[in-house]
Order: C-alpha cells, then sequence, then structure tokens
C-alpha cells in the first residue's frame, strides 16, 4: 500500500461530498436540456424527474481521485467517454447498435490502456475476453438501473468489496478506485433513494458499470490463492446484475422478443409484480449483491482447494434463484403454450428448460458435486488439500454415472418445482438412498474415493439438498409473502380438513398480497393450538375480541358444518364492521347434472 490513511478516507468522503453537491446542479442542467422521466406516465413537471444524475456521479468520482493526485488516466477516459455515450442517448435515445458500437470502442481503448489482464497464455484472446467483459458489465450494470435506489445501492456495495480487495492485497489503486465509486454513489443515492428526485441515467450506469468492470477483473488478477479467481472473482463480485442480465436474456429469447427490447420483465419488475414495495425489493437485491460481494472478497483469499469444494454449492445457490425468477414469467403465460406459437431459439430454450427438463439435470452436475464434496469435507472435518481434491475430482464422473440413473429411475425429473409438496420428499429419498446404493458396484469400476461413512453422509447430503432446491420455489414465494406488505388480512373460521385447504388456496401463487391472521373455531381442543403455523385464536364468540387484537379486512368461512345461527352471527359482525366475508366449499359436481365447478370461493357478504 503506497497511499497514506489520508487518502483512503479522504477519497470516499470527497466523492460523497462532490457528488451530494453537484446533484442540485444537475437537476437544473438535466430539466433545462430536457433529459427527464415522467414518474407514474404523469406528464405535469411536478412529476418530471431529472435523469443527469450520471454528471454528478462521474464528477463525484473523477473529482475525488484529482483532488489526492490518484486518477488514473484510464478511469478519467472511460468514465468520461462512457458519461457522454450515455448522455446523448438520454437526450435522443441511440438504436442498440449504435450504443453497443460505442460501448466496445470505448472498451477496446481502455483495454489497450491498461496492463495485460493474462487470464489465458495468448495475449489476443485476453484482449478480447477483457472487452468482451467490460461491455457485458456496463450493460448489465445498466440493465439493473430500474428502480429508486437499486443501481446505486448495488454500486456501493461493489466497490466495498472492491475497495476491501485492495487493502487485503496491497493494492492501492483498487482500494481507492473502490472507494471513490462507492463515495461518490453514496453521495447520488441520498437522492435516488426512493421517492427518488433524480436517476442516474445511461449517463451513469453505463459509466459506473464500466469502471466496475475493469475494477473486477484487476481485483481477480490480484489474488495468487487459486487459478481460478481470476475468473470467479469479478462474476461474484458483480453477481447481481449479472444474474439480473442472464434472466431477461434467456427469458426474452424464450418468449421470442428481442433481447434489446424495453420491458418490464428484469428481475426487480417480477419482485414489484409478487406484492414487494419498492424499498423492500431495492434492499433484497442489495442483501444479494453484499452475499456475491462478500463471497468474492473471501474467494480471493482461500486456498485453492476449499475455493473449488465451495463452488457447487454456490452455484446451486445462483441457479436456483435464477430458475425461479425465470419460472415467473410463466406465471401468466404457461411455458406449454409458449412452447406451442414459439419459434426457432424460443422453441429450443422451452424444450430444453421445461419440456425435456435438461437444465433441471444440468443444474444436478452442481448439485450431486455439492453433496459429494460436502460429504468428503464433513468426514475429514474441512481437513481438504491438493491430492485429496485431486481424487474427488477423478471421482466425479463415477458420481455422476451412479447417481443420473437412479434419479430417473425414483422419478425426481417427474415432479415440478413450482408444485414441489411434502409427498414428494419419498421421491427425494428414494432417488437418494437408490444413488448410494448404485455408488458401490460403479465404484468397482471406476476410480471414486470411497468409504461407508461417505456414501452415508453423501446419501444424507444429496436428500437435504433435492429437498431445498426442488422445495425452493414455494419457500421463496412464502419469503416473499411475508416481506410484501398485505393488501388483506384474513381470518379463516375453521381450523378443519376445509380450512387447511382453503389456507393452501390463499397461500398459492394466486394469493399474494394475502396476509393469515388466524383461525377461529369452536372446538375449545384446538384452542391455541397451531395449523399450518397459525394459531387457533378463539371461537366465534369471541370474534370481537380477536378483531381489535388484531384487525382483519376479511372473514373466511371454511367449514361446511356451520350452523345457520352461528353463520349469522359472524355475517352480521361482518357487517357491523364492514368487512368482506366469503366462503371457500370444496366439492364434486355431475357436468352432465348442469352443477357449479368443482372447487369455488364464493363471496357472502
Amino acid at each position: 500500500m503506497n497511499y497514506s490513511l489520508i487518502t483512503l478516507l479522504g477519497v470516499p468522503i470527497a466523492g460523497f461530498a462532490i457528488a451530494a453537491g453537484t446533484i442540485p446542479l444537475a437537476r437544473r442542467i438535466g430539466m433545462r436540456l430536457g433529459i427527464w422521466a415522467e414518474r407514474g406516465g404523469d406528464s405535469h413537471a411536478g412529476d418530471r424527474i431529472p435523469v443527469f444524475g450520471g454528471a454528478a456521479i462521474i464528477a463525484g468520482i473523477v473529482g475525488s481521485l484529482a483532488m489526492f493526485g490518484v486518477l488514473p488516466g484510464w478511469v478519467a477516459f472511460c468514465a468520461i467517454a462512457m458519461w457522454i455515450v450515455g448522455v446523448i442517448d438520454d437526450a435522443r435515445e441511440l438504436r442498440p447498435r449504435e450504443k453497443l458500437a460505442a460501448q466496445i470502442i470505448i472498451a477496446i481503448a481502455v483495454v489497450m490502456a491498461m496492463p495485460r489482464i493474462a487470464l489465458s497464455p495468448w495475449p489476443a484472446v485476453d484482449f478480447a475476453l477483457a472487452v468482451l467483459w467490460l461491455t457485458i458489465a456496463s450493460n448489465a450494470f445498466n440493465l439493473v438501473d430500474g428502480l429508486d435506489g437499486l443501481a446505486a445501492g448495488t454500486g456501493v456495495v461493489t466497490g466495498i468489496a472492491l475497495a476491501i480487495t485492495g487493502i487485503v492485497q496491497h493494492d492501492a489503486a483498487l482500494a481507492v478506485g473502490g472507494l471513490a465509486v462507492a463515495g461518490a454513489l453514496g453521495g447520488f443515492l441520498l437522492f435516488n433513494r426512493y421517492p427518488a428526485s433524480i436517476f442516474m441515467g445511461d449517463a451513469g450506469a453505463l459509466s459506473v458499470g464500466m469502471l466496475l468492470g475493469v475494477m473486477s477483473l484487476q481485483g481477480g488478477m490480484l489474488a495468487h490463492n487459486s487459478r481460478l479467481t481470476p475468473y470467479v472473482y469479478p462474476v461474484l463480485v458483480m453477481l447481481m446484475p449479472l444474474l439480473d442480465t442472464g434472466i431477461v436474456s434467456v427469458t426474452r429469447l424464450a418468449t421470442g422478443n428481442s433481447i434489446s427490447r424495453h420491458g418490464l420483465d428484469h428481475s426487480h419488475n417480477r419482485l414489484l409484480s409478487l406484492g414487494l414495495s419498492e424499498k423492500s425489493v431495492a434492499a433484497v437485491a442489495w442483501s444479494i449483491a453484499g452475499v456475491g460481494a462478500a463471497w468474492a472478497v473471501a474467494a480471493s483469499m482461500l486456498p485453492h482447494a476449499y475455493l473449488l469444494t465451495m463452488l457447487p454449492f454456490t452455484m446451486v445457490a445462483v441457479a436456483t434463484i435464477a430458475l425461479f425468477m425465470m419460472d415467473l414469467t410463466f406465471d401468466t403465460n404457461p411455458p406449454g403454450l409458449a412452447y406451442g406459437y414459439g419459434r426457432g431459439v424460443a422453441r429450443f430454450i422451452l424444450s430444453f428448460g421445461y419440456k425435456r427438463r435438461i437444465a433441471e439435470a444440468t443444474v444436478d452436475i452442481a448439485l450431486i458435486a455439492a453433496a459429494y464434496f460436502g460429504a468428503n469435507l464433513l468426514r475429514r472435518n474441512f481437513m481438504v488439500d491438493t491430492p485429496m481434491l485431486t481424487r474427488l475430482t477423478y471421482s466425479m464422473p463415477g458420481m455422476m454415472l451412479a447417481t443420473y440413473p437412479a434419479f430417473l429411475i425414483s422419478g425426481i425429473y417427474r415432479g415440478i418445482w413450482r408444485y414441489t409438496g411434502l409427498s414428494d420428499g419419498i421421491r427425494f429419498a428414494n432417488g437418494a438412498v437408490l444413488a448410494g446404493i448404485f455408488i458401490i458396484p460403479v465404484s468397482m469400476v471406476l476410480p471414486i474415493d470411497l468409504s461407508g461413512s461417505i456414501v452415508v453422509l453423501y446419501v444424507i447430503l444429496m436428500f437435504n439438498l433435492l429437498v431445498v432446491t426442488r422445495s425452493s420455489f414455494q419457500t421463496i414465494r412464502r419469503g416473499i409473502g411475508f416481506l410484501a406488505a398485505p393488501t388483506e388480512r384474513v381470518v379463516v373460521v375453521g381450523a378443519g380438513r376445509i380450512g387447511m385447504a382453503a389456507v393452501s388456496y390463499l397461500f398459492s401463487e394466486r394469493g399474494q398480497g394475502i396476509r393469515l391472521v388466524g383461525f377461529i373455531d369452536d372446538d375449545g381442543f384446538k384452542l391455541g393450538k397451531l395449523v399450518h403455523g397459525q394459531r387457533v385464536l378463539g371461537s366465534s364468540a369471541d370474534l370481537e375480541r380477536v378483531y381489535h387484537a388484531s384487525p382483519f379486512d376479511q372473514v373466511l368461512i371454511a367449514d361446511d358444518e356451520i350452523s345457520a345461527e352461528r353463520l349469522g352471527r359472524i355475517a352480521e359482525f361482518a357487517r357491523r364492521h364492514e368487512l368482506v366475508m366469503r366462503r371457500f366449499t370444496i366439492g364434486l359436481s355431475d357436468i352432465r347434472s348442469g352443477a357449479p365447478a368443482l372447487s369455488i370461493v364464493e363471496k357472502r357478504a
């Protein structure tokens, strides 16, 4: 480290102050030039938000580094050149090809000005990979700039992670660069958090994205703990933007749309559709960015053997989140219907991912590796070295050969993640146990580093990983439902069979924004007990007390044997408090008789 503590502290403070101090000027210039966006589609001037925050951000980054005499030439060129391209795009909206060409030209110039990023033995390949990465990074960061504070907060997290890496690896240039970006974005975030009074626009997002892309490559090259770090570190430190870009690209292709089109199909839009507020969505995105950034810093310090053994777990987690977000695309447009009118690439992706379940089987490569590596780590008290890692790597083909047939025989791929329930646990257990059995004869033919205890641990871990991944869609939906601000609070009358079915219906994907307050049941033995994780709060005579203790908006009758007198009392209570009253029933009807439909929820009062 060549820079003083004053520089390390002064750069982010100066960046913060310059960015925050120039925001008022950036607002006025943006409005004067007509570079603004409308909030909520309202054309009134009071709802026009200037899209000129990138000027303040770049001023904060470049100004803070120049103030302390630590401004590299490539940083100034990259930031200012990309800012100019972004301003033009914000003002008159460049065509996708024009914007991409400008980004590539600037990326080429930046890579030529930098020391070589040695990712391969061939300089030409390294040059091409660096240009490709910078183009992807700048676009990925730009794509997440669709919600108040989301991109700015993500950039702050990434900048801090880069600064920590620079400090740990004794690289002052990376440390102050990351701090400058974090400080400037922090100052901008004061005005960009919900409800934002200014946006960064393409001018800010493209330039910051490319700066972070360059620094992420530098951070990966600093560490000498593993030959994987130069490839793993940049991806992890920019995980959130890259994850969103991958999800959007695949789903747009799957639905027959252009990748470059504008749309409300980004990850933050999908989370908003599930009932989360803008603040909650930003917090979720920042959390994902924080986990990726922390893991990137750890990956730059872990010994090679530990880094390799932990990668499958990371891949499983990232793939699970990506598949969940992609699956949301088909909430209103089932993949079977999309496949029917899809053509070319769209049909291939839908067939690959949904019809033939190849995507699921591909994720299981990482899942099998995670279970096998995890079993060996547990068996050896987390003591791993290079010879052991070599043996485990050579064992992986045998583990795959033993496990995939077990999955096919036990019907693992017949289930659908979206609808996984407790009954599927039997299939998961059968698949895990069968894999453990198949490993034994396979180990007699192929080299597998094995022992009896490792087989047992492998079966246990495999079962748990199958349960976690396959039930993840419902788990994530429930977690989002817990975070979402409820639009309706419901009390269910009846804690029996019909009541449990009603709760399952409420918390299905059709029940977003609904919060279950609890149950009402006249069976005194159920009072205070838990049903579906919710407490039986009292009897129908206690409705008034329950309502004042935990207010609700709706009464759902889920009891076919409720008496007319009791039903009348509940209806009177609902009318008195102006509550919605509905009835949930389950029944069978003969279609030939013209009877009503199979399962209904009917409004009563």
